[in-house]
């Protein structure tokens, strides 16, 4: 169950190593995810070798894609964020309407920035989903 998501024997190196694989990414959202679970989106900041450079944890407002411009934002400080993965915790719901279409929305705008944005990912208790295009 993921109510309680444990942190990982090993974990991607930040600014050293690269952050390839989907069991890299959970591993390095389980440094930041709150326990127990609790509506909340983090990313992930990766520079041009995919190496992690910044993991920020913000409280849901209301979907990830309002937190887009504050996200692109950030990526912009660091002159060298150049993707992103996007973490939605959300305990209780797996599944939104219109996900698809905040999918699409965040991914078109990180797209107009220069930024990537290599996945979208829904954590709820019990699973974990990888929101796909």
């Amino acid at each position: 169950m993921l109510n309680l998501i444990s942190a990982p024997l090993s974990l991607p190196r930040a600014h050293l190593d690269p952050i390839i694989s989907s069991q890299d990414m959970l591993a390095v959202l389980s440094l930041a995810i709150r326990r127990p679970l609790c509506n909340e989106v983090i990313a992930i900041l990766m520079d041009d070798e995919q190496r992690g450079i910044g993991l920020l944890s913000f409280d849901e407002s209301s979907t990830p894609a309002s937190l887009i411009h504050q996200l692109i934002g950030l990526c912009s400080t660091t002159a060298i964020a150049s993707s992103v993965v996007i973490a939605s915790v959300r305990p209780r719901e797996f599944w939104k309407a219109d996900d698809q279409i905040q999918f699409n929305f965040m991914r078109q705008q990180f797209t107009n920035a220069g930024i990537t944005m290599r996945e979208w990912i829904v954590i709820s208790r019990g699973a974990v989903r990888f929101v796909q295009q």
